[in-house]
This record gives structure tokens, sequence and C-alpha cells, in this order.
């Protein structure tokens, strides 16, 4: 009885470690192949949000090519219906400008559909107040 107890609990932590880690380490492995160096931590976020397509992967290896945004906003910005391409050109409108991106603003006006490169030249002709 207890020999089969063992081998119960065995089998048991073994799908429980394939079903939990599985996914997550195939994340992980997943963003080394295109250069994107994510914690285990991070993919365990990216699995639980459902946001470990190649397409997500490439934009966030893009946008923190340029700045470091917490991956939650990212993740945020995209279930929200949010276009990752332009809050980049967003961010690297504003560093080019030389004022540090307020991510929170680009991904308010990204959401409601605007074109922030534009909208970031438009602010830095009006002292920096963004129009909605």
């Amino acid at each position: 009885m207890t020999i089969l107890a063992l081998l119960f609990i065995g089998f048991s932590g073994l799908v429980f470690g394939i079903v939990y880690f599985l996914p997550i380490l195939i994340t992980v492995l997943k963003s080394r192949y295109y250069d994107l160096k994510i914690s285990f931590r991070q993919g365990k976020i990216l699995v639980k949000n459902h946001c470990g397509s190649k397409e997500f992967l490439i934009s966030i290896k893009e946008i923190w090519e340029v700045y470091p945004v917490p991956i939650m906003i990212l993740i945020n910005h995209f279930h929200a219906g949010g276009n990752l391409a332009n809050l980049k050109n967003g961010i690297s409108e504003m560093i080019i400008r030389n004022k540090e991106p307020n991510i929170n603003t680009l991904s308010a006006l990204e959401l409601s559909k605007h074109d922030l490169r534009e909208s970031i030249k438009k602010a830095a002709n009006n002292n920096w107040r963004f129009e909605l």
C-alpha cells in the first residue's frame, strides 16, 4: 500500500510539473529564439495572460530595445486592443525629442486610435500638452 501511494504521489507530481511548468518553459525558450531575454517569472506572467504568441514576443523585444516598459503594461495594452507597434513609435518619438516617455499617456492616446508620432509632434509645438 505504501509503495502504491508513493507511486501515485510521484505520478501526480510529474503530471503537475508537466501541466504547470512546461508551458512556461516553452514560452521562455520561444522568447530566447526571438532574442528576447525574459525571466521564468515573466514567462509565467505571459502564459497566465495568454500572450506567448510570436507577434507579441517580437513586439515586446522591439519596445524593450527602445525603452524598458513593464511587461504588465504591455500585456494590458495588448488585451485592451492596442497596437504595440504604434506604442513603440510613440516611445521612439518621445526619446528622439529628449522627453521621458509617459507610458500611461501614450497608451491612452494609442487606445483612442491616435497616431502617436503625429500627436507627439503636435504636443511638442503646444508646450507638451496632448490633445485628445
